[in-house]
Parts: C-alpha cells; sequence; structure tokens
C-alpha cells in the first residue's frame, strides 16, 4: 500500500529546493507533517527539471522510508520504499529514477514507512542524458531507457570477428539477447549488477540487441550498453 494518497497541494510541508548534484541532511522528527492515511511522516522537496532525462533520487539513513515523485499536475508517477543496507546496522539505502516527459516542477516525497520511522538521512538528486544512437557501432557506449518488456537496438558491425557487449543496470536485472540470425545468444546480468558477453559475428551487417528483465516482466530503469571490437580477433575480408 502506498503511504501517500492525497495530491501534493494538501500537504502541509513547504518543500525545500534540491538541485541536480545536490544532497541535503535533514532529520524527520515528529513535528513534521503527517500522512493522513496511516500517520507516517514526510519531509517535501522541490526539484525543476527537464523533459527528456532520467531524474535519480538517492536516500541513505535511518529511518526506514520511501521515495514518491509527483509530476508539475499533482500526479504520483513513481514510488520506491527502501531496503535495509548490508554495509551498516540500522542504515537504509533507497533510490528512485524516473524519466522526465515534460519540463517543470516536481515534488520528491520523503517519509517514513510508519509513524515510528524517525531519524537523519541524506538525499541526493543527480541528472542524466540519454544517448540515442542508431545504429550502434562498435566503439559506442550509451545510457538508454528501459520502459516496458523490452527495448531494442541495432549494432552494425562491418569486420568479422570477436566482439564484448557490456550492458548493466542499477533499476532492473538486465538481461541481453543477441540476434545470430540462427539462433539467439543471451546472458543475464544477475541482481543489478553488471555483465559482459563475447560475440563472434560471422559476416558484417546488422545485428539485433535486446535488453529487457531477467524475469520478462513489465519494467522502467536506466541501463548501460557497451560494445568493443577485440582487436586480437578481427577477420579482415579482401
Amino acid at each position: 500500500m502506498l503511504a501517500i494518497f492525497q495530491p501534493p497541494e494538501a500537504m502541509a510541508d513547504t518543500p525545500r529546493p534540491l538541485e541536480p548534484g545536490e544532497g541535503i541532511e535533514d532529520t524527520l522528527t515528529a513535528d513534521a507533517p503527517r500522512n493522513f492515511n496511516d500517520g507516517s511522516y514526510y519531509h517535501l522537496y522541490r526539484v525543476d527539471l527537464e523533459a527528456d532525462q532520467v531524474a535519480r533520487f538517492d536516500i541513505t539513513g535511518e529511518p526506514n522510508s520511501y521515495l514518491s515523485l509527483f509530476a508539475p499536475n499533482g500526479k504520483l508517477l513513481r514510488h520506491e520504499k527502501n531496503d535495509q543496507s548490508e554495509t551498516a546496522q540500522h542504515s537504509y539505502h533507497g533510490q528512485l529514477s524516473y524519466k522526465i516527459e515534460e519540463s517543470g516542477s516536481y515534488l520528491l516525497a520523503v517519509g517514513s514507512n510508519s509513524s515510528r520511522a524517525l531519524g537523519r538521512y541524506h538525499v541526493s538528486l543527480k541528472t542524466i542524458e540519454l544517448e540515442i544512437v542508431d545504429p550502434l557501432v562498435p566503439g559506442a557506449a550509451i545510457k538508454g531507457w528501459l520502459q516496458g518488456f523490452k527495448t531494442t537496438h541495432t549494432l552494425r558491425v562491418d569486420t568479422i570477428g570477436q566482439y564484448r557487449i557490456r550492458f548493466g543496470s542499477d533499476d532492473f536485472s538486465a538481461y541481453l539477447m543477441v540476434d545470430q540470425g540462427s539462433h539467439y545468444q543471451s546472458i543475464d546480468s544477475g541482481d543489478d549488477t553488471n555483465e559482459k558477453l563475447d560475440v563472434f559475428f560471422r559476416a558484417p551487417g546488422d545485428y539485433e540487441l535486446i535488453i529487457r528483465d531477467s524475469d520478462d516482466r513489465w519494467k522502467n530503469g536506466l541501463y548501460t550498453l557497451e560494445v568493443e571490437a577485440l582487436a586480437c580477433c578481427q577477420i579482415k575480408t579482401p
């Protein structure tokens, strides 16, 4: 169940500005505004964002909390709960990434998962520009956005040989499929990690690369994709 149901204009907190590249230390106390739904506490931050960029919010700290992003018109766009960190006892870490479709002033809500979850936290924002390269060529390294079940790229190679494809995501467990014409080569990046796949292309031409979630579910999130020609294994044709 989401911790925030009321629209942002119904909230009593005055939003603080949060700029890209900036981090804010704050403390969630019993003096903060309370959520109408479950009595939990929250703070609001105003973030000015541009279309066609990805906004990534990170939060670490004492309270077990959530992040919610609201559009300029008040619509709830994304809600993410934090997970307990494995690196420090009683410390939590969470993140929220979202591709911005419309330039404007957005609201980020930082809230506790219960009325007793209080304490210090650090919240930060960075923006990432997406890179569109079509077709991909060896030497290209891009950042893309998965929204849905899969996204497809065309890879163009002009030399027979071995190529290394690196990929990964912090937002989902990425799965890569490479169309070899008669069959697919594929590899799972594991749990939100980076991976590489070495592929031998037997002819120049266009090949299809497919990125999706490893569980084949609808996902949205940022991923990286890089293609390298291995110098040791290139075969030049006459």
